[in-house]
């Protein structure tokens, strides 16, 4: 099977400790441990990483995806929420300032549908997608 491409170490240093220290491919950072009130704390929380890992995913194949059909993007903007309802709900906004035709709209929606970090996550997350391009919005 060989190695993981991806390694991420989580250590709670500390019994009391109200954030795990996260490495990431070597890269380092903090999560904060959610004390259980349901709110959010400040900063980066394992929901909070899961919404960036998909953001981040869709937004490269997004511009992948246009710089092929040599389509100047523009920005790339994906916004993903979590609904912290039961299922958990994702709701994911990608905005292409760049005009998209019809045509090539169609198949980008496929692309935003069929990213790695989506096709990892459809069967376990409901991920509800708005996609818009230059001054058109459509919701999928």
């Amino acid at each position: 099977m060989g190695e993981p491409n991806v390694w991420s170490v989580a250590c709670l240093p500390t019994p009391e400790s109200d954030a795990a220290d996260l490495t990431v491919n070597g890269f380092e950072l903090s999560c904060a441990v959610p004390d259980g009130t349901g709110a959010e704390p400040p900063g980066a929380t394992p929901f909070g990483l899961l919404a960036a890992s998909l953001s981040a995913c869709t937004a490269m194949s997004v511009r992948t995806f246009l710089q092929r059909w040599h389509i100047d993007p523009g920005a790339v903007t994906v916004r993903v929420g979590v609904h912290p309802s039961t299922p958990p709900m994702l709701d994911r906004r990608v905005t292409v300032d760049g005009e998209v035709g019809q045509d090539l709209r169609e198949q980008l929606a496929g692309v935003v549908d069929s990213t790695p970090v989506t096709v990892l996550l459809r069967d376990a997350v409901t991920i509800r997608t708005v996609l818009a391009t230059g001054q058109d919005e459509t919701a999928r």
